[in-house]
């Protein structure tokens, strides 16, 4: 395969991640014996590790605290191949995530009051990385001022991960500044206001955020599988039956899935839900296998 080099920069969360595995029904109210794990996440950096992973060299702007957690990320994504241009915190943010029996994620909370508290001032000091991009991805972490600023300043194609339902709020004023948005499926019906029961509703869905001037948009349905339209097209592709031993850091790999799939003529869908499997497949946010001769050999093996 013959990769296109672009200069991809990604804005972004950075997280010190904990997983709390049950080994049975989660009973509320009281103590549920299993076991802890810990990672390195966030949605920017977990972007970020799949996209370094698949060999496309990105540049990862994020707070990351002057902690020894800190230190260790830095550490640990330079190996692989990210290029952080580092905004200090006095610690870094933290992320836990409680999953039932099913590995399925029961609740989480995100401890990332430090994003919000980033200056403009701090990110107007990456002004000249963040015009440099050929391809620029923006999780929706950081307060509304900074991401205004990001939106206005960019050159390059705005690929945004929406994260939830409560941050994606931050976004609607910039719905004609955004090439691709990337959603769940609540987000999608909480964004738009619009019901969704039936395949029909999601092209409607689909429809509206392109009538808002957003040129792509794909939509991850878990079971239900995923949809993308561009305008043109409306494009489904049903999921697959897979092991599932994590399925955190699943959509963020989709993500990273489509940008691959995108700087190499791909089928983004395809692309995408092979990501996902390689990624559900491990217990950490971000599979350390993940590489592109998998990813093309999970799109064969899976028929994708």
């Amino acid at each position: 395969m013959i990769f296109k080099m672009k200069k991809i920069v990604i804005i972004g969360g950075t997280n010190h991640d904990i997983f709390a595995y049950a080994h049975h029904s989660i009973k509320l109210n009281d103590s549920n014996p299993g076991y802890l794990k810990e990672a390195f996440g966030g949605v920017g950096r977990n972007i970020a590790e799949n996209i370094a992973r698949l060999k496309l060299n990105p540049t990862l702007i994020t707070a990351i605290g002057s902690d020894d957690v800190g230190k260790r990320i830095i550490k640990s994504g330079s190996k692989i191949g990210i290029d952080f241009d580092i905004i200090e915190t006095s610690k870094t943010p933290s992320y836990l995530a409680v999953l039932d029996e099913h590995k399925d994620m029961y609740v989480s909370i995100a401890a990332m009051d430090e994003l919000e508290q980033i200056s403009l001032e701090q990110m107007k000091e990456k002004e000249s990385i963040i015009k440099q991009a050929d391809l620029l991805i923006v999780d929706t972490n950081f307060n509304s001022e900074i991401l205004k600023y990001v939106f206005d300043i960019a050159q390059a194609p705005i690929y945004v991960e929406a994260i939830s339902t409560n941050k994606a709020q931050k976004i609607k004023p910039f719905y004609h500044k955004i090439h691709m948005l990337k959603m769940n499926l609540i987000e999608a019906k909480t964004l738009s206001n619009l019901e969704c029961k039936t395949y029909e509703d999601i092209k409607h869905i689909g429809s509206f955020f392109h009538s808002q001037s957003v040129k792509e948009v794909f939509i991850t349905m878990g079971k239900k599988g995923a949809y993308y339209y561009d305008g043109s097209t409306h494009h489904f592709s049903k999921s697959v039956k897979t092991n599932i031993l994590n399925t955190t850091g699943a959509g963020d790999a989709f993500f990273a899935g489509v940008i691959f799939a995108q700087i190499n003529q791909l089928n983004p869908l395809s692309c995408g839900i092979a990501a996902s499997i390689i990624t559900l497949h491990a217990e950490e946010a971000v599979s350390t296998l993940m590489n592109p001769d998998l990813l093309i050999k999970t799109m064969k093996e899976y028929q994708l």
